[in-house]
């Protein structure tokens, strides 16, 4: 540590500490009392919740900077409410209590959006938190004052977060709901904070002190649980104390015949407590509606003339017990055991009696009114059927054994809205602002117009928690509101089983709200069903494109509303806003005649001088005169957020003009005046017109919802801000203005609202007709072959481009017209193709149902804004946009006329040639370009709703038959069965393991493009192929890699946040080039949707799934094959689908299943699958053929990329293909082909005499090369080395034509009968692959291991790679003795596993202590000391007695862990105490060597201790990756640096051997010249340069894809002075290597500013990076001045002290460790981590790493 630092860390722990100081000094309130109030009924809510703080000091305390938090372990600990108390206070030793409204007494704060839950949950109190808390943060501890963690259910939890971050080493308190009859509380009796011990259950008590005389008991005693769950929902429902007609009544939530068995209504004094009546009910039921009366009326069950309900001035009770273990007389006392309703009732509440505190503490008692008690008046039930719940309580008429009359208190809530679109109804109500009114006891119910019947009731369990509650329909609902019927729809006060479907019960008793319903004046409800719901009836408005409700409003155009319930004329017509203020109350016919105002023309000039002709026409469809008070026009600024709003006002003229400008517009009137020059800008901007007053529109925000028609355009090309491009993003592009005068943006093509595509640049003409030229459209292509496949296809520039006011006209040959296709309404695809044809034509628009509609010679035109009577001849060519004249049979020519619609003479296109020369009847006539760029027609393939399928070169001399004007243009050509997009889907993860926390989709495209009007829409197989999410991708960008990434939070990079799971398969996945506003939830793909498809998938995880036919129909992916992502491919960590053979979309073999790259290029490196064995003749019909691949022994590979296929010796013709589609090879790793007689064939293939020839044949396996090879069929593919993996060549005799088309100067395998008894095959014994000596002839053994025991074969070996003994120039070591190899993982049984250690020879190894540490816990699991001295080798080993010759046996198998562990070297004089301890913990006392090593990627982070404690600073984990090698690997020591990881590599096992380490003789001299270096310091001090020697490794390693570079390739030569100059040799195998490496290095001088050594930083010389002393750097004239700045004054007496100390300690410290050379290093980082430039240690790309190293040593880190 420095004197630098360590005056850095004092200031921080000085300023630690006074912060600390003044937390702790304001800590001073705790959270006080908690009511969850858990309901033992889920329809139950919870109205009395709250949260009580205390103040603990006598001084008013401040709640600024204190924030109450609630977390819920269910969401993963996240928080799902948070409050910032600030501008609120508490008294001295005061209350402050968070609840709902209605809570008694008076509650400080009443907002509490979501209720106290009653899981495992946690409230927090937060204090000066330095960085604030949001909803969905994790739970924390930082600047934690109190919490209180709780639960209704006493269970173990295996997910305590919240306990274990916020009361670590403490349990949730249980809320025992059977702790009382009553409710209970969680309160504080005790005042320490953070202590779950302080807190006990018990009774309430909201804004006053604890109870804490009674104290719950350490485990409460649970409520008798035999109580009928029928008895147990008896409430008491009504009382009338009134002397003469007293009564009680019992209600059972409309259940109706419950029984009363054992149940006892008892009445208690309030003067005395005891019971002076009572009555067993045993015998009795409530009757068919529920109801059960007891008492002197006429209508009771139970006729008890004695019954006397006290009216005394006071307080009295009535109870309901069920006894279990009391005993119910008159004499008894009160008690709530056993209870399960009471009541108590008076006239006087401030007299107090033990009946209100302990039956209903903290309520309001029920008073009665003497007045009302004298009118017939009871005490009922008017809001649910909570017990004990005075609150539900009002005086009302006497209803004994009736609904009771709740009129008088009916909720002040109303039917604001109704929706009844076809697609989607709902229903709102609004409480006028009120929030938080709960609906609980409300029913909606819903009456046949006619009949006045009950046809759907649905009971409200819910609360207006934002003064609005919108009722989506259901299923039932739904079929309700069809047109040609009336309804009536009512909010009742009363229980939902009243309201029984098909029951004639209309009443106006407890009816809230009601209104009247239907579509126009057929459907009038009947007389009977308005006088009682309300009179008139009210009609639906349905207009097309904008989604119109029925409203309740206070005049037009406000937002305020008028709540005079049942009142149909306060509703008006408007367009729908759930959840939000009604918008536009408008006449009915007025809104309709509105809706149809369109924006005709735009002038925004250009001209200087010329600003005042700018105007805004709109048009009204001709109607003429439509009011337009309540429409304003907005002017929308795209590089800012703002925005400029008129008012309008006046109407449209007679023709349906309306004019907004400034001055005199070429002397037209202008209807609204803009007093401004240049009031309208340049663009890039919108205009729009709305429903709504200029008082509406914020300034700053795009407002859509009341838009009615807008216009996107831009002269200029100017940045958009992004809340312009998410709003207006779906107009399309632009409309591009024109700088020359006269000339406007009129609407021509369209009167769609809100569509740039009607849009085109015309003459200037105001408040007349637009003066529109013809739509640029193209006759692209057609069919007019005769038999039956007929069609024409039109194509446009722009997509989605209307087509209405055009014709299709169809001369025959004389010239007469034969047929007229009108167009209107019709639109261009998302490619700009619209097709008109018989009904078997792919994708067909327009069905005509005509065999041989199009003539065999004649002409095609395209009209625009012709009279209805078209041309009968073309004498007349007006509106004429295009034609062809053609003809398709020879002798059939065409009339001079027709030809003079064309630009050339006659043409006449021989249908007969184009068959011969394309062999295929489906043919067309598309068109072209020539090779001189003039648009011509050529013959090609059909090519419906797809680019053309044009020749690459078309000489100038083909006939041109193309009308005047029309365009040359022509779309790019592909292949016509192939598809590409520049949108496509990258990489998927629908599966992660465990909770799927790292799912994410990939999507590539070109760099930083925009992805407005995208959309992703996610199937689900398995529920009818339904969508179940659907990502809008408007207003997001491709990075500038060209990936979009959309995930979990959990997946690093994510650039938008998943917010569903994608399931597992089998479901699609599809990207959409359409608005997400046409995709809906819940529904399946549309056919005809599929055009809009860019790239789509459909996968599953199981192999039992099956394949979803039509899913894949609809999505394009026809005759294709699931993709299966299968866990088991890597069992260690995840995998993801990655897209790796083509950019093809829609193309299922363009995937594979690897490691997971997201945000990153895929890793496309591919496990090696060769053919393994090949039985090509078996005794009798070659049923038994088989031929067998393998990937090496990994299991579960998958093979969608590869094609097996069978070649013909004698002329060299491919007879079989075999893909695998989505198959994978079994868990041992093989994969079998076989015929029917092969039982544990994977694939059989049935043929009659075999299916794999005798030879002389080769069989080939293929990788995928690109999707047009794949076109070529099977019988028609040559042999070609073209994607060739492996090929194996057989047979009698040898045949070089064979051999060199795919294995050039190799042999062929012959296959001799006679080789061995019975049947033979040929197989591998070498897994090389393209080598036809690796095989032999062997037994059979199919599915299982070769058998390469046979002796009289050569079987040629893998070549030995080139190995040396460590350079002898490496630095010694502190100790004599190493860890020089060690094996932890083999195949199979770990039993051969071995510890190597180096030394010289006949070191006496019982001084050494071998010590093996876990990383879970950091403590050793194996502690030995060593025996026997090392060999004359100088190697020593430690193994199982399956190694040979070891030094010292291990007694057990296995006894090297895999995963996260550690290997150290101690000296016994100096670590004995480690042999006397039981799984003693890490030390590095005595340390002499060790190494942390783990065999996975996934959780290094856990071996972070063990590294900073063994080894040396910068040091990594070792990874053992057991795919480095087939077979087994080890770790093997390559360098003499000890305690470093990058002394290791992995290579070939070699125990008590010299190792296999790399040799590379080529190298190259580099230095590293560090300005601010003291030389003497570096030259005495070896540690310092190996360190910066590791740096410089790193950073190279990290920039060649973990190639496996360490700094054993860097030699150090020597170091110099000036200031500090290292001398260094970089080697590398080969040259190109050599120079890769050497660029590296440089890459390292220009980027790197410092480095960090041992906590100081040195500044690199980036001028050089050799001969950094040769001239080339100026020496330094002088040495650095040392020493320490002076601290400055103020900082305090207690920190000078501490400083003093701080200093002392750290001075020796600092020289200990620098005397022992123990002084740590911290790595300098020069980008953002070690991923950024490069992939985790596993994930390649592109193929084998630049720096070849045949000993692929794997580092992952460990910080």
């Amino acid at each position: 540590m420095t004197m630098k630092n360590s005056r850095i860390n004092l200031y921080s722990i000085c300023l630690i500490l006074i912060i600390l100081q003044h937390s702790l000094a304001r800590a001073v309130v705790v959270i006080n009392e908690v009511e969850p109030n858990i309901q033992q009924h889920p329809q139950q809510h919870d109205f009395t919740e709250f949260v009580e703080l205390y103040n603990t000091e006598n001084g008013t305390q401040s709640l600024s900077n204190y924030t109450i938090v609630f977390y819920s372990q269910t969401s993963n600990a996240t928080a799902y409410y948070v409050k910032e108390l600030d501008n609120y206070s508490i008294g001295p030793h005061g209350y402050f209590v968070i609840g709902t409204s209605h809570l008694n007494p008076n509650i400080n704060f009443a907002k509490v959006k979501d209720n106290i839950q009653n899981g495992l949950v946690a409230i927090a109190l937060y204090y000066n938190l330095s960085m604030p808390i949001r909803k969905d943060d994790i739970v924390t501890n930082l600047s934690l004052v109190d919490a209180v963690v709780y639960h209704k259910y006493n269970e173990t939890y295996e997910k305590r977060d919240v306990i274990d971050t916020l009361i670590p080493g403490q349990d949730f308190i249980y809320e025992d709901s059977n702790f009382s009859s009553g409710e209970e509380s969680i309160r504080r009796c005790g005042l320490i904070p953070l202590k779950q011990n302080q807190f006990v259950l018990g009774p309430p008590t909201p804004g006053s002190a604890n109870n804490c005389s009674v104290v719950s008991k350490a485990t409460p005693t649970a409520m008798p649980t035999t109580t009928p769950k029928a008895i147990a929902n008896i409430v008491i429902n009504e009382i009338n104390i009134e002397n003469n007609r007293s009564y009680i009544e019992l209600y059972d939530g409309g259940r109706g015949n419950t029984s009363l068995d054992g149940a006892f209504l008892v009445l208690f004094d309030g003067n005395t407590s005891a019971a002076y009546w009572y009555w067993n009910l045993t015998g009795h039921k409530t009757d068919r509606n529920g109801y059960f009366v007891v008492g002197r009326f006429n209508t009771s069950q139970y006729e008890s003339p004695q019954i006397v309900l006290k009216p005394q001035f006071g307080l009295n009770a009535v109870a309901l017990y069920y006894p279990q273990s009391i005993t119910v007389n008159s004499t008894m006392m009160l008690t709530t055991q056993d209870l399960l309703d009471a009541l108590v009732y008076g006239q006087n509440p401030n007299i107090s009696s033990t009946l209100y505190s302990l039956l209903l503490p903290n309520q309001k008692v029920p008073l009665e009114d003497q007045m009302k008690i004298n009118a017939d008046h009871s005490v009922g039930r008017c809001f649910g059927l909570k017990k004990r719940f005075t609150a539900g309580y009002r005086q009302m008429p006497l209803t004994p054994g009736r609904e009771n009359d709740c009129s008088g208190s009916l909720p002040n809530i109303g039917i604001n809205e109704v929706y009844t679109d076809e697609n989607m109804q709902f229903l709102e109500l609004y409480d006028e602002g009120s929030g938080f009114d709960h609906l609980n006891d409300i029913t909606l119910v819903v009456f046949d117009g006619e009949m006045g019947k009950v046809v759907y009731s649905k009971k409200l369990n819910a609360s207006i928690s934002t003064d609005y509650f919108v009722i989506k329909s259901d299923s039932k609902m739904s079929r309700l509101f069809t047109e040609g019927h009336s309804y009536a729809i009512g909010l009742y006060l009363s229980p939902q089983m009243r309201w029984q479907v098909g029951t004639s019960i209309m009443s106006s008793k407890n009816l809230i709200d009601s209104i009247v319903y239907g579509w126009n004046t057929d459907t009038i409800a009947s007389k009977q069903v308005t006088d009682v719901l309300g009179n008139p009836q009210i009609n639906a408005t349905t207009i097309p494109n904008f989604n119109v409700s029925v409203g309740r409003c206070q005049g037009e155009m406000t937002q305020s509303h008028n709540m005079m319930h049942r009142n149909m004329s306060s509703y008006m017509w408007g367009l729908a806003s759930p959840g939000e203020p009604n918008r536009i109350c408008k006449d009915r016919e007025l809104l309709l005649q509105q809706s149809k105002l369109r924006i005709n023309e735009v002038d925004v000039n250009l001209q200087p001088g010329h600003d005042y002709e700018e105007f805004i026409e709109l048009y009204d469809g001709g109607q003429g005169h439509v009011p337009l008070d309540g429409i304003t026009l907005v002017l929308y600024d795209g590089a800012r957020p703002k925005a400029i709003a008129y008012s309008l006002g006046n109407a449209t003229n007679t023709e349906g003009y309306y004019l907004i400008g400034s001055n005199n517009v070429r002397k037209v009137a202008i209807d609204t005046y803009i007093d401004s020059l240049h009031w309208m800008q340049n663009g890039h901007d919108a205009v729009a017109i709305h429903w709504g007053y200029n008082t509406s529109f914020s300034s700053s925000m795009v407002e859509t919802s009341t838009l009615i028609d807008a216009v996107v355009y831009k002269f200029l090309s100017r940045k958009v801000y992004p809340e312009f491009t998410k709003k207006f993003g779906t107009l399309q592009n632009p409309v591009i203005g024109s700088a020359k005068a006269n000339t406007s943006i009129s609407r021509c093509y369209s009167t769609d609202r809100v569509d740039l595509n009607a849009f085109t640049l015309t003459y200037l003409t105001p408040k007349k007709p637009n003066m529109c030229p013809p739509p640029v459209i193209f006759i692209n292509e057609f069919d007019a072959n005769q038999i039956g496949v007929e069609f024409i296809e039109i194509s446009s520039k722009k997509t989605h481009f209307p087509l209405s006011k055009v014709s299709i006209i169809l001369y025959n040959g004389t010239g007469d017209m034969y047929r007229k296709i009108d167009l209107d309404g019709a639109r261009t695809d998302a490619h700009g193709y619209y097709v008109v044809g018989t009904a078997n034509v792919e994708k067909v628009d327009k069905i005509v149902n005509i065999t041989g509609w199009l003539e065999a010679a004649g002409a095609i035109a395209l009209y625009y804004g012709i009279s209805k009577q078209h041309p009968a001849s073309v004498s007349s060519q007006g509106g004429l946009i295009v034609a062809v004249t053609y003809s398709v049979v020879k002798g059939h020519n065409v009339s001079q006329s027709l030809l003079q619609l064309s630009s050339r003479n006659k043409t006449q296109l021989d249908i007969m040639k184009k068959s011969k020369l394309l062999g295929h009847e489906s043919q067309s006539v598309s068109r072209c370009t020539n090779d001189n760029g003039e648009t011509v027609y050529n013959f090609t393939q059909d090519t419906p709703k797809k680019p053309n399928n044009c020749p690459t070169s078309i000489s100038s001399t083909t006939p041109v038959t193309t009308s005047p004007g029309a365009p040359s243009t022509q779309p790019s050509t592909v292949s016509p069965q192939l598809k590409y997009s520049e949108f496509f889907i990258n990489e998927v993860n629908p599966d992660s393991p465990g909770h799927d926390i790292s799912e994410y989709l990939e999507l590539a495209g070109p760099v930083n493009a925009s992805l407005d009007n995208l959309t992703l829409v996610f199937y689900n197989a398995n529920q009818e192929n339904k969508a179940y999410y659907i990502l809008d991708l408007t207003g997001y960008r491709m990075d500038s890699n060209g990936l979009f990434l959309i995930g979990s939070p959990n997946v690093k990079g994510v650039q938008l946040e998943l917010k569903e799971h994608i399931q597992n398969g089998p479901d699609g996945i599809a990207l959409y080039n359409k608005s997400s506003s046409f995709f809906s939830l819940y529904t399946p793909p549309k056919q005809e949707d599929s055009v809009y498809i860019l790239d789509s998938m459909v996968y599953t995880n199981s192999r039992n799934s099956v394949k979803p036919r039509s899913l894949m129909s609809l999505l394009s992916l026809e005759q294709q094959e699931m993709i299966l992502e299968d866990d088991r491919f890597n069992q260690s960590h995840d995998e993801s689908i990655s897209r790796c053979f083509s950019n093809l979309t829609s193309f299922q073999t363009a995937f594979v299943v690897t490691h997971m790259t997201p945000g990153k290029p895929n890793n496309c490196v591919l496990r090696k699958i060769l053919i393994n064995e090949v039985n090509a003749d078996t005794p009798g019909y070659d049923k038994a053929e088989y031929i067998e691949l393998y990937d090496g022994g990994y299991g579960y590979s998958p093979l969608n990329h590869l094609t097996l296929v069978l070649f013909n010796g004698n002329d060299g013709k491919a007879y079989l293909c075999i893909p695998f589609g989505f198959n994978q090879t079994d868990k041992d790793g093989f994969f079998l082909i076989g015929g029917p007689n092969v039982t544990n064939a994977h694939l059989t293939i049935i043929a009659p005499e075999g299916f794999v020839q005798n030879g002389p044949d080769a069989i080939a396996l293929y990788q995928f090369v690109s999707p047009e090879s794949m076109k070529t069929p099977c019988k028609d593919r040559n042999m070609t080395q073209e994607g060739l993996v492996d090929a194996v060549i057989y047979g009698s005799k040898q045949m070089d034509s064979l051999m060199n088309k795919l294995l050039p100067n190799q042999k062929i395998i012959l296959e001799d009968k006679k080789h061995l008894t019975g049947d033979e095959s040929i197989s591998r014994c070498v897994f090389q692959e393209l080598t036809n000596s690796a095989f032999k002839l062997s037994y059979l053994t199919p599915g299982k291991a070769n058998n390469c025991s046979i002796s009289n074969e050569t079987v040629t070996t893998l070549p030995t790679p080139r190995m040396s003994t460590p350079s002898p120039t490496l630095p010694k070591v502190d100790y004599d003795i190493l860890i020089n190899e060690i094996n932890t993982d083999q195949p199979g049984p770990d039993l051969a596993e071995f510890i190597e250690i180096k030394g010289p020879a006949g070191k006496d190894m019982s001084k050494v202590i071998l010590v093996l540490y876990a990383a879970h816990d950091n403590k050793a699991y194996n502690v030995t000391r060593l025996q026997n001295k090392i060999k004359a080798s100088g190697l020593y080993v430690v193994g199982t007695k399956s190694i040979k010759d070891a030094d010292f046996e291990q007694k057990f198998a296995g006894f090297l862990y895999n995963t996260n562990r550690a290997v150290a070297l101690y000296d016994y004089d100096r670590a004995k105490a480690l042999l006397s301890q039981k799984n003693p913990h890490v030390t590095s006392t005595g340390l002499i060597d060790a190494l942390v090593y783990s065999n996975h990627y996934s959780f290094t982070e856990q071996t972070q201790t063990l590294v900073k404690t063994l080894m040396t600073n910068g040091s990594k984990t070792f990874i053992e990756d057991s795919s480095f090698l087939k077979g087994d690997e080890t770790i093997n020591r390559c360098s003499n640096q000890s305690r470093t990881s990058s002394a290791f590599v992995l290579s070939l096992k070699t125990p008590g051997r010299e190792n296999h380490c790399p040799k590379y003789p080529h190298g190259r001299k580099i230095q590293l010249r560090l300005k601010n270096a003291d030389c003497n310091e570096w030259k005495t001090n070896r540690t310092l340069v190996e360190l910066a020697v590791v740096q410089i490794a790193l950073y190279i390693n990290n920039r060649c894809n973990k190639c496996g570079f360490s700094s054993g390739y860097i030699k150090i030569e020597k170091v110099m002075c000036g200031s500090v100059v290292l001398d260094l040799t970089i080697t590398a195998s080969n040259k190109t290597q050599l120079d890769e490496v050497h660029g590296y290095y440089k890459n390292f001088i220009n980027y790197t500013k410092t480095i960090k050594i041992e906590g100081k930083s040195f500044e690199v010389d980036q001028t050089c990076f050799v001969s950094c002393i040769d001239g080339n750097v100026r020496p330094r004239k002088g040495k650095k001045k040392s020493g320490v700045d002076a601290v400055g004054i103020g900082v305090g007496v207690t920190c000078a002290v501490l400083f003093l100390i701080i200093f002392a300690i750290t001075i020796l410290v600092y020289w200990r460790k620098k005397r022992h050379g123990a002084l740590g290093f911290e790595l300098t980082r020069f980008h953002d981590d070690d991923d950024d430039d490069g992939h985790d240690a596993d994930d390649w790309t592109g193929g084998k790493p630049s720096f070849e190293n045949p000993l692929y040593g794997k580092l992952s880190s460990s910080d």
